[in-house]
This record gives C-alpha cells, sequence and structure tokens, in this order.
C-alpha cells in the first residue's frame, strides 16, 4: 500500500513537470509564432527582428521590413539632402503628430513612414524578439498627403521653368522638379505594396520620365566657359569640364555662366626628408549677369618623396574638393533660385 502511495506521487510528480516543461516550450507569444494571426495580413506588413536588446531587435524588424520594399528605384543620398530643403515649408498634419508618424531611415536606401513597434519578447537564453507593423491604411492616408503635396511642388517649379526665360533659372526650376518626382516615384513603389488601390486615389498630372528629360535638355541649354591662369597642363580645367558635363552642362565662348580660377603649385621647405608641394586655388563661377554666385578657395599642402608624387597628390585632393565641395554648391545656388 505504502508502495502504491509513493508510485502515485512520484508519477504526479513527473506528469507536473511534463506539463510544466511543455507550457515553457508553448510559451512563445502568439504573434512570434504566427504574426499574421494577430496581424492580419490584409490590415499590417509585419516583420520580426532580434538581438541582445530590444532596440537592437526593433533595428532588425525594421530592416526586414524596408526589404520588403527593395526594388530598382533608389533616390541618391544627394536627391534625399534636396528634397529635404526643396519641400521643408510643406508640413503635414501627419507629420506634425509626431507620436502618430515615425519616419524611419533604413540602411537599405528606404525610408519607410508610420512604422510602428509593437510587444517584445526574452527567451530562455536572454535573446530578445520584437515585432515592427505598418498599418495598411493609416500609412497609406501619410503617403497619399506627402505623394500629392510633391506634386503640387512639382508643378510649381515647373511654372516657373515654363515662364523663365533665363537658361539658368530654367534649368534650377526644372533640376529642383526632377529632385521633387524622384522622390515622388520611390513613395509610389512604396505605396503599390503598402495600399495598391490607394494609387488610384492620386492627384498626380505630371509625367516623370517627361521632367527628366526636359530636365537634361535645360541643363543642355546652359553653356560655360572655362579659364584658369597658371593651370599649365590644363589639370584644373579637366576636372572642371567633367564636373561641367557631370550637371550636363556644356562648353562653349558663348556661354551664360563663366569659371574663372587660378592655381598656384610650389615647393616649399619643411627642413624634413620630405619633397612638399604648397597649393592655392581659387574659383569663381561667374552668371549671364556678370555676378560671382559660387565661390572656391582651397590652400594646403601634400608631401611625398618625390616633388612630383607630392604635386600629384596635391591635384588629387583638389579633384576632390572640386568634385564634391563645387558641386554641392552649385546645386545648393542653383535650389536657392526657385525656393520661396
Amino acid at each position: 500500500m505504502k508502495k502504491t502511495f509513493l508510485l502515485s506521487i512520484v508519477l504526479i510528480l513527473i506528469l507536473s513537470c511534463a506539463a510544466h516543461a511543455k507550457k515553457r516550450k508553448d510559451s512563445k507569444p502568439e504573434w512570434l509564432k504566427n504574426p499574421k494571426a494577430v496581424y492580419s495580413e490584409q490590415m499590417y506588413l509585419t516583420a520580426i527582428g532580434e538581438g541582445d536588446s530590444r532596440s537592437d531587435a526593433e533595428n532588425m524588424a525594421a530592416g526586414k521590413l524596408a526589404r520588403i520594399f527593395e526594388s530598382n528605384i533608389k533616390a541618391e543620398e544627394t536627391v534625399n539632402q534636396r528634397y529635404m530643403e526643396l519641400t521643408k515649408n510643406d508640413k503635414t498634419d501627419f507629420e506634425e503628430q509626431t507620436d502618430v508618424t515615425k519616419n524611419v531611415n533604413i540602411k537599405s536606401q528606404q525610408t519607410l513612414f508610420n512604422i510602428q513597434y509593437g510587444e517584445s519578447y526574452t527567451d530562455d537564453v536572454g535573446r530578445i524578439y520584437a515585432i515592427a507593423y505598418l498599418n495598411r491604411m493609416k500609412t497609406a492616408e501619410i503617403y497619399e498627403n506627402k505623394i500629392n503635396k510633391n506634386a503640387d511642388r512639382i508643378d510649381y517649379f515647373m511654372e516657373i521653368a515654363d515662364k523663365s526665360g533665363d537658361p539658368i533659372l530654367r534649368y534650377a526650376a526644372m533640376n529642383a522638379a526632377s529632385a521633387v518626382s524622384s522622390i515622388n516615384e520611390l513613395l509610389l513603389a512604396q505605396l503599390t505594396i503598402i495600399f495598391p488601390s490607394a494609387i488610384d486615389m492620386l492627384e498626380i498630372n505630371y509625367n516623370h520620365d517627361k521632367i527628366v528629360k526636359d530636365t537634361n535638355a535645360a541643363a543642355a541649354n546652359v553653356s560655360c566657359k572655362i579659364t584658369i591662369q597658371n593651370d599649365e597642363e590644363n589639370k584644373i580645367a579637366i576636372m572642371l569640364e567633367e564636373l561641367i558635363n557631370d550637371l550636363g552642362f556644356v562648353l562653349s565662348k558663348e556661354s551664360v555662366l563663366r569659371i574663372d580660377g587660378k592655381i598656384l603649385l610650389e615647393k616649399t621647405d619643411l627642413k624634413r626628408d620630405l619633397e612638399f608641394i604648397r597649393y592655392e586655388l581659387q574659383i569663381n563661377v561667374t552668371d549671364n549677369k556678370d555676378d560671382i554666385i559660387v565661390s572656391m578657395s582651397e590652400k594646403g599642402r601634400e608631401g611625398h618623396v618625390s616633388a612630383s608624387e607630392a604635386e600629384a597628390r596635391a591635384i588629387r585632393t583638389l579633384s576632390k574638393k572640386i568634385n564634391k565641395q563645387l558641386k554641392r554648391k552649385l546645386i545648393a545656388y542653383f535650389d536657392g533660385m526657385v525656393l520661396e
């Protein structure tokens, strides 16, 4: 009788442990095991991430969510920066409610709006899981508003271009319209995934491909003349020609933009074992009204075991400055021409 009693207790303990183990095995939340059961696919886009902290898990989840939108439509970083400037006075009701709208820039080159984060879960070994989601309908409203606002901005820039007889202003306006239109193409591609039927609700009366074509045509009407003093081997002139070609402008003696400058390259003795070349570069860009619109001034020195290589390094340094700094200044000036 005693043995039977003891066996019964042992059996109860075994069954209790088995039930507890099963419960722990099945303790993962439903949203982690089957996200679509909690977040209906018709209403939400979801992704789950994991990491050593909740922020790591949320970042991974947001990155996975962004990969749903991966496409061939991408906006260059400079276009994104210009877009922020060209539309900075356009605020939507959604954007002002920062507690509702979250704007997340993901390393996948996709910027998503209205990403929300749900529950988190920590497993037995301390690994943390989190879910990120987009409410399709609410997010579609945000996208519709932004796309329509951008379309109005594009119309504004195109109207400036149509009314202007100045080739520089026409180019500036069309280039601004092209930048905003490029962002709208990205937003449209995202909206097609978020809420496809919302596309029919948009008020778009422009053609992106035609804007790009007209922008290229406007750029081709901006003629430039380059004159650099002391540029014996035309090294600086060649850099500037590449910049002009990159912007879509053309070289001509009958110019609407003049690029004048002076380069100085000379040896300098710093009492070291290396050879040093000191450089000074001054560049002015003048418009068709004889106004200097952009200037760049650079000076410094480069060293190497040979003077020729030190000079080559100086030229490479100036090349980087021209390609980044001067180009950025020119684009900022053109954008500034059409900002209200």
